[in-house]
């Protein structure tokens, strides 16, 4: 009960929001609407026109009267046809742009959600909706409105028709629609409902697909090919059955409705037929009852379609408001609540107070950070290290406001970045992320990336600063180079490297690098560190790294283990006191050794 309850409040929710951007629309719709009623009033004229053609044969007509019905027959039929094009044209352009509006609300609403969505949630299911599930929107509001109009036109006015001429063969010609109501009614039950796990096949579908593009080079590292190509074809042939079952209710459903309709003109034909030989309805107005009738059977035809139509709009809009009522954990304070940052001088203070942070559910969670204070100064560098998993990611994402704090709080330039808007808090950073993300692009966009009016000049000083000028111009197409999808045709130090330079475009007053030199070798990482130190003076810089050959250049190291800080000061004195660090740095000395030896 509660799970039909819950169906119908979405259903309900779905029909909601389709008519709210039917609404923008309005006038447009009403212009096309009332296309489609002139439309449809010329054609039914032609029905009643002969009538009179046939009824006036039998009294005797000139030549000149018929060749005017006939010449009046064709201007009807030339402007229902000029009025048909509009109708198409408007309704239909209609779809299109409310195609366009939703697409670009679904991505727009992307944008805002939190990294825990897109954990629950796999691209290729977002893929899904803002693709095939949005095509059955748009057909419900392009066609599907189209055609329920039509049906309701054509089918009132015929009938109105069909009364004035004969009120006896109408109810008998309508009896049949009884049934037909009947089987619409259960029909779309089942549709909706298929619909619905065919549309969430093709998610699944969409996903696997997509993760096997992207990990293509890990799929025959493992010589996994075969494998893969098994689960992709067990998974496409449950969406190709979840579809024939959808199509067996559909296949039943259209010849219901055109056998219902041709068993009804068949028997109106012969109760008909004897109305005339009995002369009861003269002949002209049989032709004109069965044009009306023969119309009639198109809509009860339609109005299958339209039903289905319908319930595969509404559960694929049902899918997208899911999405689109997920509210972002992560918002701007109220506006009386905001503060703007103070101008920078030597980039902004940063400080953690009592900052605890756990990524489980509050009855049950593990702290990834445990009661974590400290404060980074203005044009200060720090860096950080630890172990794995100690927290040092979870400290950047935390400053950058992608999740937040269990416990305690954080202060950007003395004002708790829950106050500070979202976008002027990210547009003061320049983040160079541990798991490196390049579009499939040129060298130039990905470097301008946060910075698109950046110079050509400006363009070299920060390859320069990133250590990767010589290599950029190496390549025959220079900065306009294609680096493939997530830079495939770069090494990974490469990447790196146009990560850094991406950072640096956005002349950042907060600088963070992620072990952003984890790929480059250690005489390039020198040359990277020796470039960096000149910028790190003018900004507050953040370097996270496992490398001691990396942090000890920064004017203080805070040492992370389990998610505490458990050391901090210079290199000099952490290697001194003969803790955490210390034990890092001789291990890693003696690795050095090993490899020069």
């Amino acid at each position: 009960m509660g799970k039909d309850n819950n169906s119908k409040i979405a259903r309900a929710h779905a029909t909601r929001t389709v008519f709210s951007y039917l609404r923008r629309y309005r006038k447009r719709l009403v212009i096309g609407g009332l296309c489609l009623v002139v439309t449809d009033m010329l054609l039914l004229i032609n029905p009643w026109l002969l009538k009179l053609t046939i009824d006036a044969l039998k009294t005797g007509i000139t030549r000149n009267r018929l060749l005017f019905f006939a010449l009046f027959f064709v201007v009807v039929t030339i402007v229902s046809g000029v009025f048909r094009f509009l109708m198409r044209r408007i309704m239909i352009g209609v779809s299109r742009r409310i195609e366009f509006d939703i697409r670009g609300d679904f991505f727009s609403h992307l944008e805002t959600l939190n990294p825990y969505f897109y954990n629950r949630h796999h691209t290729g299911d977002l893929m899904a909706l803002a693709t095939n599930d949005l095509n059955a929107v748009r057909a419900l509001v392009g066609p599907g409105v189209m055609y329920s109009l039509n049906t309701v036109v054509v089918g009132s006015l015929a009938i109105f028709l069909m009364l004035y001429l004969s009120v006896k063969l109408t109810i008998v010609s309508l009896l049949p629609m009884v049934l037909l109501t009947v089987a619409v009614y259960h029909s779309v039950k089942v549709i909706h409902g298929l619909f619905e796990s065919v549309q969430k096949r093709f998610g699944e579908l969409n996903s696997r697909a997509q993760e096997n593009l992207s990990g293509i080079r890990v799929v025959k590292a493992y010589a996994r090919e075969q494998s893969e190509l098994n689960t992709f074809r067990i998974t496409s042939l449950t969406y190709v059955q979840e579809n024939m079952k959808l199509f067996k209710v559909q296949s039943l459903l259209h010849p219901l409705l055109a056998t219902v309709a041709g068993l009804g003109a068949l028997f109106i034909l012969w109760l008909g037929g004897r109305e005339v030989i009995d002369g009861r309805l003269t002949l002209g107005s049989f032709v004109a009852f069965n044009g009306y009738l023969a119309m009639m059977i198109w809509p009860m035809i339609a109005l299958g379609w339209v039903m289905n139509v319908t319930q595969r709009g509404l559960a694929s809009m049902e899918r997208i408001n899911a999405v689109m009522d997920e509210k972002p954990e992560i918002r701007d304070a109220s506006p009386e609540q905001i503060k703007r940052l103070p101008p920078p001088r030597r980039g902004h203070t940063i400080s953690f107070e009592n900052v605890s942070f756990s990524y489980d559910h509050p009855s049950d969670r593990k702290l990834v950070l445990k009661n974590v204070s400290f404060t980074i100064g203005e044009g200060e560098t720090v860096a950080i290290i630890g172990p794995t998993g100690s927290g040092k990611t979870t400290l950047v994402s935390l400053i950058l406001r992608l999740i937040e704090p269990t416990e305690g709080r954080i202060l950007v330039g003395g004002i708790p970045i829950q106050q500070v808007p979202i976008e002027d808090l990210r547009r003061i950073m320049g983040v160079v992320p541990q798991d490196i993300f390049l579009f499939s692009d040129t060298i130039r966009e990905n470097m301008s990336f946060g910075a698109p009016e950046l110079s050509e000049k400006e363009l070299r000083e920060i390859s320069r600063g990133a250590s990767i000028e010589d290599e950029v111009e190496a390549f025959p197409e220079k900065y306009d180079s294609w680096i493939g999808e997530r830079g495939i045709n770069l090494s990974g130090g490469q990447k790196q490297r146009v990560a850094i330079a991406r950072a640096l475009a956005k002349n950042p007053d907060i600088l963070i690098l992620d072990d952003a030199l984890s790929s480059v070798d250690t005489d390039t990482e020198e040359r990277i560190l020796v470039s960096l130190r000149s910028l790190m003076k003018e900004r507050t810089s953040i370097l996270i790294s496992h490398r001691i050959s990396t942090v000890r250049i920064a004017d203080r190291i805070l040492v992370l283990d389990d998610g505490e800080l458990v050391e901090a000061g210079t290199h000099d004195e952490l290697v001194k006191k003969r803790g955490l660090y210390a034990n890092i740095y001789r291990k890693q000395l003696i690795m050095s050794e090993l490899e020069g030896g």
